[in-house]
């Protein structure tokens, strides 16, 4: 069998567990005894007994800890699937409220004759895919129809949109929103002690900016301007803004919601970008949505800010963390509807 430097590797790997074990077979390797070696690593004899028998039958690969498929479900697939398909259709209520633990323990008991306790049914649940979020909120008068037309006609509507020179492998998809930030800040999630609350300190002052965003989905390029208000001039600059970056033999289509300053004349001045507007209260179909939250999560919550400076100096910085990864920006805001390639 090959000799191996467990010294080496005890520096070098990552697992705190494999380093233990690695260290152990060096010592052995050297001549100590089993005993000295468990006294001076304080582990068992038993597992430095382990642990040389399992190099000695498999090497390396002795050593690392078989994955394990946990305990067997309790219900069987056509009860798992039947759970499955009760969550999923009582998980909100056009009346308000929501399932929680106990409201699955009881169908658990009534439907299929399991009682679980309540920290086994959280494990159920994460080993079915489920996991306890944050609902989205939604206009009573969206309509998932009319966004459903929108992805399979989003073809079309960009074909109509362009010039009739321009193939659909020289468009660019870019995504377009505007967000406001400032004093009167979110607060957020945060790992704590068990049992603490920590203090976010939550301004009353009313300083804000805005920060008018877009990204490509094709290429990972970006676009912005941090502003003290909105309106159809600084939304026409910040469209030439991208159209300065679209390469010579390409083309932008630009995807944004229906804002008062999103006129449909936009650009009409820029030759080389078109404009689609997303369907009435359909926020979600525009991913630049998620950027906003992760600005918020990674930078801009739980802060104060001094004034307005303040507020665009973090804005900046924040934003320019998240462009800085092309292929995070691509991955974060790219849907499958926008491929115009088939």
């Amino acid at each position: 069998m090959k000799k191996h430097d467990f010294s080496e590797l005890a520096k070098t790997h990552k697992s705190v567990r494999m380093r233990l074990r690695y260290s152990a077979l060096a010592h052995f390797q050297e001549g100590r005894s089993r005993t000295d070696i468990a006294k001076f690593l304080k582990v068992s004899r038993t597992s430095v007994n382990k642990w040389v028998s399992q190099y000695h039958q498999n090497g390396l690969v002795g050593l690392v800890d078989k994955k394990t498929t946990g305990r067997p479900l309790r219900l069987s697939e056509a009860q798992s699937l039947q759970l499955i398909e009760y969550i999923n259709e009582h998980t909100k209520n056009d009346k308000g409220g929501r399932l929680v633990g106990t409201d699955i323990q009881l169908f658990i008991a009534e439907n299929f004759g399991h009682q679980y306790h309540l920290s086994s049914v959280y494990k159920l649940l994460h080993r079915l895919g489920f996991s306890w979020i944050t609902s989205r909120s939604k206009h009573p008068k969206q309509s998932l129809e009319v966004q459903e037309d929108f992805k399979k006609i989003f073809q079309i509507k960009t074909i109509l949109k362009i010039p009739g020179h321009i193939s659909l492998g020289k468009v660019d998809i870019w995504l377009q929103d505007e967000a406001r930030f400032g004093q009167q800040n979110t607060t957020t999630k945060l790992w704590a002690k068990t049992g603490s609350r920590p203090l976010a300190v939550k301004q009353q002052q009313f300083e804000y900016a805005y920060l008018f965003g877009s990204v490509c989905v094709t290429n990972g390029q970006s676009q912005a301007m941090v502003m003290p208000y909105v309106n159809k001039d600084i939304m026409h600059a910040h469209l030439k803004q991208i159209s300065m970056s679209t390469a010579e033999d390409r083309h932008a289509v630009i995807i944004m919601d229906g804002a008062g300053w999103h006129t449909e004349d936009l650009a009409t001045d820029i030759n080389n970008v078109s404009v689609i507007k997303l369907p009435p209260y359909s926020p979600e179909l525009n991913p630049i949505e998620q950027v906003w939250s992760w600005l918020r999560q990674h930078h801009l919550a739980n802060r104060c800010f001094n004034g307005y400076e303040s507020i665009v100096d973090a804005v900046c910085d924040a934003w320019n963390d998240f462009i800085s990864d092309s292929q995070r920006v691509i991955k974060m805001c790219t849907r499958d509807w926008m491929n115009l390639i088939n």
